[in-house]
């Protein structure tokens, strides 16, 4: 069932330019999987050094599992896209540093996937609302080095029913402002939840990394712990409030410790692997 699912997916939402407009179209000639990683973490300075000051949690390296075919990992290319919410810095330099490349490449190295993105792209929240419900991304990524911008009611609800239908709306935290801003924006898309601490030893730090003294910190510009908001027993967003993109940005734009490093890739790693689980299991709920 799930492999007729993915064969159904043999086109995702583009933009195409036109004049000072941009329109939506959906491509024919070629078939492309989007994981989308939609962004707003805090302009941190890529040059700030803070790896010496933190302390970042060891992991335990598994044995990676592969993915199901029915996955379909193999078949659709792997994206990453970053939100562009409007904010100031609303990309915390991601793009300019090659973070969403360099996670990607390592992502599908880790895991074995060969059809990998070349680079990272971002997309307005609206554009969510374009994909079909046996096509949406697994997981879309929200970051920013300073306050989120105005995002409309019609973006709000489409964040909102984005991640109730079973997609991963992963933000992280650039800056305190940005922190105090997603934490703000969290209650105006669920006004009838609440960010809760994830715990340390919630399946999301076990597999395929483990984390035995609980998910790295990084620079905590918002707290140490991760947040989330749950719905039916999954979580829907995940936030990191110690700007863990910015271990992935290219060595001469960021100051971080080996260690560090890979600790933060590990951890995306993990996130992107249980998007893509929950997604799977959203399109099953949907295809009965």
């Amino acid at each position: 069932m799930t492999t007729q699912i993915f064969q159904m997916m043999n086109s995702l939402p583009q933009t195409q330019r036109s004049g000072n407009c941009q329109k939506f179209r959906l491509p024919v000639h070629h078939s492309s999987f989007l994981l989308a990683f939609i962004v707003s973490l805090l302009a941190h300075s890529p040059t700030a050094s803070h790896a010496q000051k933190q302390e970042t949690a060891s992991t335990t390296k598994k044995e990676l599992p592969e993915f199901p075919e029915s996955l379909g990992l193999e078949t659709f290319k792997i994206r990453f896209i970053r939100l562009d919410h409007g904010g100031q810095g609303w990309d915390d330099g991601m793009r300019q540093t090659q973070a969403d490349t360099n996670f990607l490449q390592y992502f599908g190295k880790a895991i074995g996937v060969h059809q990998i993105a070349r680079k990272g792209e971002s997309h307005r929240i609206g554009l969510l609302d374009k994909y079909p419900r046996d096509g949406f991304p697994p997981f879309v990524y929200f970051t920013g080095n300073h306050n989120i911008g105005k995002i409309s009611q019609k973006d709000l609800k489409i964040l909102r029913e984005y991640c109730l239908g079973g997609g991963l709306l992963i933000a992280d935290a650039g800056s305190k402002a940005f922190h105090n801003s997603f934490v703000h924006l969290s209650r105006q898309i669920f006004p009838d939840k609440t960010l809760l601490k994830i715990p340390a030893d919630d399946p999301l730090f076990q597999s395929p990394y483990s984390f035995p003294e609980g998910p790295p910190a990084f620079w905590a510009h918002g707290g140490k712990e991760p947040l989330g908001i749950k719905h039916d027993g999954r979580w829907m967003v995940f936030y990191h409030p110690g700007d863990m993109n910015d271990a992935w940005k290219s060595d001469n734009y960021t100051d971080v410790t080996p260690e560090m490093r890979e600790n933060a890739m590990k951890l995306g790693v993990n996130l992107v692997m249980y998007s893509f689980e929950q997604w799977n299991n959203a399109l099953l709920g949907n295809d009965e």
